[in-house]
């Protein structure tokens, strides 16, 4: 372990002593050659962070942020302390969701990777990281204005980030820039994850462990392939988002009950908004959409017109552009080869608006278009906009939600809202001149001057999930294919990983069914789980892989202060664990 750099003047003690230590701490010996560090993504859904550790090089799965309205930076990004400056050498991605790479840049600011290092992850991958990255930007740049937040990273950053990005097909992958000068590989295997286009479970193998990070499954996509069966590991990280369901609703159903209650809404004059994720969730509806319209006959929806809007457009031309091949269900290949339909997200009776004067006249009071606009949750976006539009030209409407409401968003206070209004506080920029908010009588100015106060009546909520998560029962077959010795829970609420464990522990033959902890080291190798430790792991001690003991009676004096280091870590660990235990809300975005 690096000791403590000099203290700088200006700078406190208690600042500097939470930055270090400036290389990362080494948890590898002969019986752990590999270990897995999670910096983020742990008792949570959001800001997946995982640093691989070997005796020959640093590694991260995946590098997100977690994005919470209330929270006071807006944002929680990875915990990076104890990850050195030039450290990493490559980075893996499972997917392109903000929550899984969302942290990059600020990687890259902090000069965490070494100046090489790749980021690896598949086509389609790297093509909407370069469209969500620059977006994430843009509203960080905005939170950034606000007062007590500070910009944590630059566009320079985003742009020299992008340019580490290496794609690869799914398939595994001996790569050379990962062989040490004894001959040691690092060996990679991406396989299709359900989840995204593009999104992927990756496996790492080294030294003769093999670990598996699931990454996001999915598996309810109708233009993605299902979740592709994976090889057996040592170790498993599994999400654990739905661990608490047993099972979703069916999936076709979900979407043709959607498409048909916006299709009745608009038959009747009523305008419907869907606010939804831009990337993915947008596609899979406007899919749902050209699939069912196709069983129409045309007088029926000659009227009918579907709107498309904001990054959910700049998403849409990359899903036409990736979505072939392996990266897609074969009814869609077999689609665009006998259609020759180039694409097959777009709706005939669907269009995006060019011109922000486009969007003035969509919801006008009198025509009832369908509007599918980011966000899913109405924190930011088009979708907010469309709202207050909806509510002040419309005595009747339809706001159909698509995903989880996170805790402190608009979305949630509308699903929860209680009697026959929901009072919400819009501030968002309206689409058409609002000069006296009085003359309208769902909408008040702000007292504050910022954004509208606005009344939506209950009545006009709906709810449809078409989560793209798995639910326990096909995690639980995702787990049995993989057949670890241990499975450590990623990616979901305490709640969720309660009741998930012992499910697992039950119908798996794992050895050892545990919960991660922030900045706490899980050993690769399966020889060191014993029955004790599943046996604390089943009460609920979540210290139970915790094997790494501190020296407290050393010889030399060099000896006490690498033992000093090593309780500061800890407890630094600690601090960290008990931070995000006070941050979970348990949010699924995507």
């Amino acid at each position: 372990m690096t000791s403590a750099q000099p203290l700088d003047p200006s700078e406190d003690e208690a600042t500097v002593l939470w930055k270090q230590p400036t290389k990362a701490a080494d948890y590898t010996d002969s019986e752990a050659p590999v270990v897995v560090i999670p910096r983020g993504g742990t008792r949570e859904v959001g800001r997946s962070c995982y640093q691989l550790q070997t005796q020959y090089g640093e590694y991260l799965i995946d590098c997100g942020l977690k994005q919470g309205a209330g929270s006071g930076d807006a944002v929680s990004f990875p915990d990076f302390r104890g990850i050195g400056s030039y450290d990493l050498d490559a980075v893996f991605l499972t997917h392109a969701h903000i929550d899984h790479i969302g942290g990059l840049p600020l990687l890259e600011h902090k000069n965490k990777l070494s100046r090489d290092a790749p980021i690896v992850c598949t086509r389609p991958t790297g093509a909407l990281a370069h469209q969500l990255l620059h977006d994430s930007l843009k509203i960080h740049k905005e939170n950034a204005e606000k007062p007590g937040r500070e910009q944590r990273f630059t566009e320079e950053d985003v742009r020299d980030v992008l340019d580490r990005f290496e794609p690869v097909p799914y398939g595994e992958y001996t790569l050379a820039e990962f062989t040490d000068t004894d001959g040691e590989r690092l060996t990679l295997e991406f396989g299709d994850a359900g989840h995204l286009l593009g999104s992927a479970w990756i496996t790492l193998e080294t030294v003769g462990r093999r670990i598996l990070f699931s990454g996001d499954l999915g598996g309810r996509s109708q233009h993605l392939r299902d979740i592709q069966t994976p090889p057996s590991v040592d170790t498993l990280f599994l999400e654990s988002t739905y661990g608490n369901r047993t099972n979703h609703n069916s999936f076709g159903d979900a979407c043709n009950t959607l498409v048909q209650e916006a299709i009745d809404a608009a038959r009747l004059g009523i305008p419907v908004l869907i606010p939804s994720f831009a990337v993915g969730r947008a596609q899979e509806i406007m899919q749902a959409f050209k699939r069912r319209l196709q069983q129409f006959p045309d007088d029926e929806i000659a009227d009918l017109e579907i709107i498309y809007d904001g990054m959910a457009t700049e998403a849409t031309d990359i899903y036409h552009a990736f979505a072939v091949g392996q990266y897609v269900a074969e009814p869609i290949n077999k689609h665009r080869a006998n259609a020759g339909d180039t694409e097959p997200f777009t709706p005939e009776c669907a269009w995006r608006p060019s011109t922000p004067d486009e969007r003035y006249d969509i919801f006008d009071g009198e025509s009832a278009p369908i509007v599918i606009a980011p966000s899913g949750m109405l924190t930011g976006g088009l979708s907010p906009a469309y709202l207050l539009e909806m509510v002040k030209n419309y005595d009747e409407g339809r706001i159909i939600f698509t995903g989880y409401q996170a805790e402190e968003t608009l979305g949630r206070e509308l699903l929860e809202a209680s009697g026959d209004t929901a009072e919400l506080q819009v501030n968002t920029r309206p689409l058409t001149n609002i000069d006296d908010a009085t003359a309208y009588s769902r909408i008040r100015a702000s007292g504050d001057g910022d954004g509208f106060t606005i009344d939506v009546p209950t009545d006009w909520v709906r709810s449809v999930s078409l989560s793209g998560h798995a639910a326990a029962n096909r995690l639980l077959e995702f787990a049995r294919d993989a057949d670890p010795r241990h499975i450590s829970l990623v990616h979901g609420s305490s709640e969720a990983q309660r009741k998930f464990r012992p499910f697992l522990t039950d119908n798996t033959d794992a050895n050892l069914v545990s919960a991660t902890r922030i900045s706490y080291p899980i050993p690769a190798n399966p020889d060191l789980v014993t029955d004790e430790e599943t046996a604390q792991a089943q009460s609920g001690d979540e210290d139970a892989t915790d094997r790494y003991e501190i020296d407290t009676h050393p010889e030399t004096l060099e000896e006490r202060v690498a033992a000093l280091e090593e309780i500061v870590d800890a407890l630094a660990a600690d601090v960290a664990a008990l931070r995000n235990a006070h941050e979970i809300d348990g949010t699924d975005q995507n």
